[in-house]
C-alpha cells in the first residue's frame, strides 16, 4: 500500500520503527493506532500513527519507574530533598 491511500504494511512499519511486531500488536490492543486486515495481512493507519508519534512525544505514554528502578528513585529524590550535616572530619555524607 502507498502513503497517499493511509495505509503502510505493518512489516514495514515495524522495520522503520525499529519495534518487534508484538510491540506494533500491543499499541493496537491498547487503542494506541489502528490497524486494519486485508486478506490476512495488517496494514496501519498511517493518520493513527503521526498522532501516537505526537502524543508520545509530550509524553502521554511515559510512566513512572517500577520495582527496583522505581525504588532507586524513590530513595535518589528522598536523599536530594535530605540535609546532610558535614563533618569537619568528613567530606561527605553517608
Amino acid at each position: 500500500m502507498t502513503a497517499a491511500s493511509g495505509l503502510r504494511a505493518a512489516r514495514a512499519v515495524c522495520r522503520d520503527l525499529g519495534i518487534s511486531d508484538v510491540t506494533l500488536w500491543r499499541w493496537r490492543r491498547r487503542g494506541w493506532i489502528k490497524t486494519v486486515n486485508i486478506s490476512g495481512k495488517v496494514y496501519v493507519d498511517l493518520e493513527s500513527l503521526v498522532d501516537f508519534n505526537r502524543r508520545a512525544a509530550t509524553g502521554e505514554f511515559a510512566k513512572a519507574p517500577s520495582g527496583a528502578a522505581g525504588a532507586s528513585r524513590k530513595a535518589l529524590v528522598e536523599n536530594e530533598h535530605r540535609k546532610c550535616p558535614i563533618v569537619a572530619s568528613q567530606k561527605r555524607c553517608d
